[in-house]
């Protein structure tokens, strides 16, 4: 229910739109809110557009607590979130939205996102703490709490002359709550050119978001290069099968003049050669078309992918046409499979595509001030050239050549994709550092509980996430290890690295060897739980009447599977080697550590392939993984590789009820039997088809003692 709405006009200054939803009825706002709020705002040159609603579910909705220091929106935030938008209000992507509740302080909000929740009751100012809270959103460096509210207002004054206006163009209402990646094969960015080549400012170079995938635009004016098939990255157009056809009728006439030409000077005692001319003819026919078919495939990647027009869209601005771009069907999808730039710039009111390589370069003229007049893209190349220095690039980079207004040659200086000067980077020593990799296994909807909380996390979220997006994180991304004991901690705390990620290894359960959740289910529902006493397991009943209890545990390996995980993580792997090399060849000298959890361990494998030879392999840690037999390790290649799991076979075998039956173990390929490590005897409760699985069990690994092989050594 809207409450009241009204407009803080201050000039033709930058519009902002606050809307404030009331999560308690007994909130009461300052009748000054407005006047408060307009003050503030003047002095940020900004117009802020301010409305209030009360909650349709207030006082039915779960508790909030503000005290959350996770990196993404807690249930009971994305609930009242959810039923804001889906019941009374249709979200705008660059709108902030305040969320207001019972508490007397306290906020939580994620730099990047557009929604924040604050204490309504706070006794501080509302006004300035909403300002604040918008302020820390957009991005001001530091507590903004801690800042008088005069260094908030220049901060965000500063923000607003030194980069593009940020419209949230990445999504803030998501499932995933993904901000704005740091890595990604595809950079994207977007400008507007004047006539002359340079960048319109001040809006200048926008920078969003990285994704591991470019866009390819279906709605292309030329019909010829129209795709009317695309499946699987495969794109036909007209000109495909013009071109054969053209070539096969040139081909079917002088096929004909050929077979007129033999007809008179072959005798009839030899029609053996002329059949025989003939059947050549036709291979050479269709070999021909064949050629023609993919040399003119080739020719059209290079044309259609690499460049377009979006001249159906006419003079849109780039809000608008990032909307359209990031939601239209016309706009499709495309996997990279190498790092590059995807530009799109706005060129006499129409915009258009260019797939560039890794480095761009910028002229820049500035003033006797320092003040920017003019930017210009010079070139794009694979190759970071700065000063003396020249290497093979191999992440995202821009180079700025800065002018005087005189034409004076000033410095040249090197950005990052984030916009961070790290040009000093490349004069600095680089010292060894230990990188450690979590990689995740499958994420489940629910994490236990009852049947009623199971229910509702599917319905929430279905009956699986969505497959990895193969980025690569900075903290635990997915509460996957920290809440079980602080799992990735004790591997931190033994290992002391310089340096940690968390990659996502999830995928569905059909790349199991499960095949299925239905699958996964029954035999979850049928397998023995454990023995009381004495195991009597041994056999059990199933859907065929009484058979061995292991029989019933999905042993036989799915490749495509294991596969598909393995392929998923290369494209990780190519994301951490970016995050690695800012400076090109900074990795050559550092040690790789990495932990795996089932799915993770083929997921691994993947980013491996892509990492050997840029780093030093030193310790690799696999616990339960899922078809283990299905990969390798190159013992040779690592200082130590450990398997953690259940043993269902062989002289260390544990009874089949306590084997690990979501990831029924085998033995890793290349890897002795003495580098295997199971449970301790006092664990065995807990063991089971789950437990036996659950990392938060596998706390053991750190009691093992630091001289005995599978140990996490103190570094």
């Amino acid at each position: 229910m809207l409450l009241w709405c009204t407009d803080i006009s201050v000039y033709s200054q930058k519009e902002v739109q606050f809307h404030v939803v009331l999560l308690d009825k007994k909130i009461t706002l300052s009748k000054n809110l407005v006047k408060e709020l307009k003050t503030v705002g003047h002095k940020a040159k900004l117009t802020i557009s301010l409305d209030v609603f009360v909650h349709p579910l207030v006082g039915k909705l779960a508790p909030i607590s503000l005290a959350d220091n996770r990196p993404y929106f807690s249930t009971s935030m994305r609930q009242s979130r959810d039923a804001f938008f889906n019941n009374s209000h249709k979200k705008r992507g660059s709108d902030y939205y305040f969320f207001l509740t019972k508490d007397t302080t306290g906020r939580f909000l994620i730099p990047g996102k557009n929604l924040i929740f604050l204490g309504g009751n706070s006794v501080d100012n509302i006004s300035e703490s909403l300002f604040r809270a918008y302020g820390a959103a957009r991005g001001v460096q530091r507590e903004t709490d801690s800042l008088v509210l005069d260094s908030v207002v220049f901060q965000l004054i500063r923000l607003d002359s030194l980069q593009s206006p940020m419209e949230r163009t990445y999504p803030f209402h998501d499932d995933t709550e993904n901000l704005a990646s740091t890595n990604g094969l595809v950079a994207y960015a977007f400008w507007e050119q004047n006539t002359d080549g340079t960048l319109v400012l001040p809006q200048g170079l926008k920078l969003p978001f990285k994704r591991n995938f470019g866009k390819v635009n279906l709605a292309v004016d030329n019909y010829w290069l129209r795709p009317f098939y695309s499946a699987n990255n495969r794109f036909l157009a007209p000109i495909h099968f013009a071109l054969v056809f053209l070539v096969l009728f040139i081909m079917l006439i002088l096929r004909k003049k050929v077979n007129e030409r033999a007809d008179k000077v072959f005798h009839v005692h030899t029609k053996r050669a002329l059949r025989l001319l003939r059947t050549v003819l036709w291979l050479l026919f269709f070999v021909v078309g064949y050629l023609v078919f993919w040399s003119t495939d080739a020719l059209y990647k290079h044309m259609f992918f690499n460049s377009t027009q979006y001249n159906h869209l006419g003079n849109i601005n780039t809000p608008r046409f990032m909307q359209y771009l990031f939601s239209s069907n016309s706009a499709l999808d495309q996997p990279a499979n190498s790092v590059y730039w995807e530009i799109y710039l706005k060129e006499k009111g129409l915009w258009k595509m260019k797939r560039m390589k890794k480095v761009l370069y910028f002229k820049v003229v500035v003033d006797s001030l320092g003040r920017r007049k003019s930017t210009r893209l010079l070139y794009d190349s694979d190759k970071l050239h700065c000063d003396k220095y020249v290497q093979q690039a191999q992440t995202h980079l821009m180079v700025y050549h800065y002018y005087s207004d005189r034409g004076v040659f000033l410095n040249s200086r090197v950005y990052n994709y984030s916009r961070s000067d790290i040009t000093r980077k490349f004069t600095l020593p680089d010292p060894p550092k230990r990188i450690l990799v979590f990689v995740n296994g499958y994420r489940p909807v629910s994490q236990g509980g009852t049947a009623e909380q199971a229910l509702a996390s599917i319905q929430k979220n279905g009956v699986e996430f969505s497959n990895s997006k193969n980025i690569c994180y900075n903290d635990d991304r997915f509460n996957y290890w920290r809440p079980w004991g602080g799992f990735d901690l004790r591997f931190i705390e033994r290992i002391h690295p310089n340096e940690v990620y968390y990659a996502d290894g999830h995928h569905a359960v059909a790349t199991s060897n499960h095949r299925s959740i239905l699958n996964f289910v029954q035999t979850a529902t049928n397998y023995p739980k454990p023995c009381h006493g004495p195991h009597h397991c041994e056999f059990s009943d199933n859907s065929q009447g009484k058979g061995k209890t292991l029989a019933q545990l999905p042993f036989k390996s799915n490749k495509a599977g294991f596969n598909l995980r393995r392929s998923n993580g290369r494209i990780a792997g190519r994301n951490l080697l970016q995050l690695l090399n800012e400076v090109p060849g900074q990795s050559n000298n550092d040690s790789l550590f990495i932990v795996a959890h089932s799915m993770g361990y083929a997921y691994t494998l993947g980013m491996l392939e892509v990492l050997k030879g840029s780093c030093h392999f030193n310790a690799f840690y696999i616990i339960a993984p899922e078809n283990a037999e299905a990969g390798a390790v190159n013992m040779s290649q690592w200082n130590e590789v450990y398997q953690y799991g259940s043993f269902p076979f062989g002289p260390l075998r544990q009874a089949p009820c306590l084997q690990d039956g979501v990831a029924p173990q085998t033995a890793v390929k290349g890897l002795p039997n003495e580098n295997r490590f199971t449970f301790p005897l006092d664990y065995e409760r807990k063991m089971g088809f789950t437990k036996s699985h659950f990392i938060g069990y596998y706390d053991w690994i750190f009691s093992l003692p630091s001289w005995q092989k599978g140990s996490v050594k103190q570094h």
